[in-house]
């Protein structure tokens, strides 16, 4: 089975599950499964989105007609042209490797525009929805260019910077800028992935000599120079198109299943409580008024069973082996307490029994067992309730296994290599 076959199936398990939830809690889940619709489609046909980003000026638009050669997006001498996103499928001239994939340019509104708060939000979104991102900026990066990096680099997506307007930089080159980052920017880029371009060259002036032998001079716009942009771009989606296109998605997919497990956690709170409660109390009662030690431990440990796989059923949620080790080491350390507890009572009660006190040494062991089997129970249940949320993503076809699959499989030469470790704290 394919890595693409695998996230087609991830999705589908997702939904059926949401099938299985009590109806009011499947309602207020349309928004989740909507996404999980639109991620269905987006693999489905194959779309590769890249989303250009930088500051105002900057000539985002401008590149991007570039790569068209047509004027695609509105370019003018007003700061700001772009004011909501807008996406265009592009063509090139089809490589091999590409004719599974359809490319889809995204531009974006400038980050640093007046009361821009909003398209800000909006723009965080679109880095973390795309497959691609391309950070455009006008020569040499600013300070506050350069932190917008670092914003965008959490998103995990790979990142080329496009150095646009570099006409009127003749000594500019990448490495120069490369030079110019903060540390973790270098260890996730190469000078490789910063490519220089003039999408709108400056005029120029040239010399006209004419046939009588007058000579003038006039200006002339060079054509556009992006080609090194163009070829990078194709490269990369030649080679990593696919597997970019799945990991973002299967990153997408975890987004949504954590907010499901959110939405589960919430509506069942009042219900989980309870049961943990109930049998929280029922375990420390029959241990309280058992007085054989293999009998204790026997109630202790299939309650804890039993109160585990009512949980399971009640929030309906898979189980898997992500963090199982922690609950089998809550369930040794209620059992273990237990077990310290009758082993230690007996020459408790013996010794206060000498106080000729009657009962009450038994009584007060038995409270002390109860005591102790009733904080294990619950220790035990509240563990199983984080083990199911917080590994909703890790069953045998969850989004975090299979991105860990993945990221197993990422070779020294390709960009994702060097966002594996970015990748992976996500998975956490």
């Amino acid at each position: 089975m394919t890595v693409y076959q695998r996230a087609h199936l991830s999705i589908q398990n997702v939904i059926q599950q949401v099938e299985t939830f009590p109806v009011p809690l499947q309602t207020e889940l349309q928004n989740q499964l909507g996404s999980l619709s639109s991620l269905s489609l987006k693999l489905n046909q194959g779309i590769f989105q890249i989303a250009t980003f930088g500051f105002v000026s900057r000539g985002k638009s401008a590149v991007l007609n570039a790569l068209f050669d047509e004027p695609i997006f509105p370019v003018g001498p007003l700061n700001g042209e772009t004011q909501w996103p807008r996406s265009v499928r592009w063509s090139p001239v089809v490589a091999q490797g590409l004719s599974t994939l359809q490319i889809e340019l995204i531009d974006t509104p400038g980050l640093d525009e007046i009361e821009g708060q909003g398209r800000a939000h909006m723009a965080q979104e679109i880095a973390k929805a795309a497959d691609l991102i391309l950070f455009i900026t006008a020569g040499p990066p600013t300070a506050l260019e350069l932190d917008s990096l670092k914003a965008l680099r959490q998103s995990g997506r790979p990142l080329l910077i496009v150095v646009n307007k570099a006409d009127l930089y003749p000594d500019l080159d990448a490495t120069g800028v490369y030079e110019r980052l903060a540390e973790p920017l270098q260890k996730v880029l190469t000078p490789e992935d910063i490519l220089l371009t003039s999408a709108a060259p400056a005029p120029v002036e040239i010399r006209v000599e004419w046939p009588d032998g007058r000579t003038t001079h006039d200006w002339e716009t060079p054509r556009a120079n992006i080609e090194s942009l163009r070829s990078t771009l194709l490269q990369l989606i030649q080679k990593e198109g696919r597997t970019l296109l799945v990991l973002n998605t299967l990153l997408q997919v975890q987004r949504v299943e954590r907010d499901i497990a959110e939405h589960v956690q919430t509506y069942e709170a009042p219900s989980g409580k309870a049961c943990i409660g109930q049998y929280a109390r029922l375990k420390a009662a029959l241990i309280a008024v058992c007085p054989l030690l293999f009998l204790d431990a026997a109630i202790g440990l299939l309650a804890d069973l039993l109160l585990i796989g009512t949980l399971v059923k009640l929030y309906r949620l898979p189980t898997h082996r992500h963090q199982v080790n922690q609950l089998w080491g809550q369930i040794s350390l209620s059992f273990a307490s237990l077990i310290l507890v009758e082993m230690s009572t007996p020459t408790l009660s013996s010794w206060v029994g000498h106080i000729s006190l009657g009962w009450l040494p038994w009584v007060g062991t038995g409270l002390l067992q109860g005591g102790v089997s009733l904080y294990g129970a619950k220790r035990v249940g509240q563990q199983t309730q984080a083990y199911l949320f917080n590994g909703y993503s890790w069953g045998p076809l969850g989004s975090s296994t299979l991105i860990q699959n993945i990221i197993k499989q990422l070779q020294p030469q390709m960009v994702l290599y060097r966002l594996r470790q970015e990748l992976s704290d996500q998975l956490t």
